[in-house]
């Protein structure tokens, strides 16, 4: 017998939501020590850049904050007033950080034009400020490193963007320690530039994350890598022949699918589902999609035409047609092929024992010109069973009865 391949299981929210605040609270303990400390080292070593380096951590911190928040809401699971998750709440965060970002950079900026068009000479840096510095590169990358390879390993886009603001951090901190040290060389104007530096650097990260949450509001598709991923995913499943109208989206760190496939227009309604339901538990266990709608379709829909078929009166005539030619005992289980137009029935005629296969076949083609003659389908395909029919009980009993097919 066949093995269940892709069994319903819960998904591990708890454990990705477990480490995702793990990581966030580490996080903001670190940003909370590196904004005392550089405040302290900035102000007593009189750099404009370190200070605004730690108004980039507290930035950091701010978020961290709030991205606890969005991390409990995201890691819930799906309900009645949320269907899809609450996947949106990542989202939602990784928008406020990259907005919080953004305003940090411009009031970074409106004190540096403050201080360099002011009266005052500009001060000149010294080493508790250049120690700072110097001491932020290297605890934010690490922490940036540890941040970033939780955020890949649960799929938490929040969290690898939280990760870049770390890397941010560090980056900016290089660019303070470049303008202390530079000051300190004799070219003051070195430290109020290296904040504008930092600026830069903050505004682009900030855009970035505040941009890539837009687009997942906006229901994006994902990036052409994860698309090619996807789409051989889909054509490498057994039984679909194509596929069309390929649709995805991110909804936080659940990625979500639809997609028509194609399959053999003869086959039956649970083959096809078969088929449906594995291209759906391949995207879930090979591309980390976290649900797909696999629609079935038998024909290119560019093709298909949407017809008025009375199903209740094609059994009749086909019934009747049947029934009408001697030697027939019943007819039963049409099956009503529609494709590019055209119908097609196909249904099992039941004939005397005594009958040869000739004549069992001149009868088969005398029921097929009645029904295309008198309108009743495009196509007419008679079968005759050798075995008792097998009915739907036959599959929830436990096993098939000895007359089943």
């Amino acid at each position: 017998m066949p093995e269940c391949l892709y069994p319903r299981s819960k998904r591990g929210r708890e454990n990705r939501a477990s480490q995702a605040t793990t990581v966030t609270v580490i996080g903001a303990v670190v940003n909370l020590l590196l904004v005392a400390g550089k405040l302290v080292a900035g102000i007593a070593g009189s750099s404009q850049a370190l200070v605004a380096d730690a108004m980039h951590s507290f930035s950091d911190l701010a978020t961290d904050v709030f991205l606890l928040f969005t991390v409990k809401v995201a890691g819930k699971e799906a309900d009645a007033e949320h269907p899809y998750g609450h996947g949106r709440a990542e989202t939602m965060g990784s928008m406020v950080m990259g907005g919080s970002l953004i305003l940090v950079g411009l009031f970074i900026v409106y004190e540096v034009i403050v201080k360099v068009t002011g009266s005052r000479e500009l001060a000149i840096p010294t080493w508790p400020a250049l120690l700072g510095a110097a001491v932020s590169i290297v605890v934010k990358e690490a922490l940036f490193r540890y941040t970033f390879i939780v955020g890949k390993k649960i799929n938490n886009q929040s969290i690898i963007a939280n990760a870049w603001e770390h890397r941010s951090d560090s980056l900016s901190a290089i660019a303070a320690l470049t303008g202390i040290a530079g000051a300190m060389m004799g070219f003051p104007i070195m430290d109020p530039l290296a904040a504008i530096v930092v600026v830069f650097m903050i505004e682009k990260a900030g855009w970035d994350i505040f941009w890539e949450a837009i687009k997942d509001l906006m229901d994006t598709s994902l990036p052409r890598e994860q698309m090619e991923e996807i789409i051989n995913v889909i054509s490498g499943t057994r039984g679909v022949a194509r596929f069309h109208e390929l649709r995805t989206r991110r909804l936080g760190e659940d990625i979500f699918v639809d997609v028509h496939i194609i399959v053999q227009p003869n086959i039956s309604i649970s083959e096809a589902h078969n088929t449906a339901e594995t291209v759906r538990g391949n995207l879930q266990s090979k591309a980390g999609v976290a649900d797909a709608l696999v629609h079935i379709d038998a024909e290119e829909d560019a093709y298909y035409q949407v017809m008025d078929v009375n199903r209740d009166e094609v059994e009749k005539k086909a019934h009747d047609a049947a029934m009408g030619i001697a030697g027939v005992r019943d007819a039963s289980e049409v099956i009503i092929h529609m494709l590019n137009g055209k119908v097609c029935v196909d249904f099992n005629v039941e004939m005397d024992g005594s009958l040869t296969i000739a004549q069992a076949q001149a009868l088969a083609d005398k029921i097929k010109q009645k029904l295309i003659v008198n309108g009743s389908a495009d196509m007419v395909v008679i079968r005759n069973r050798l075995t008792a029919k097998a009915l739907e009980s036959d599959f929830y009993t436990g096993g098939a009865s000895g007359e089943g097919a």
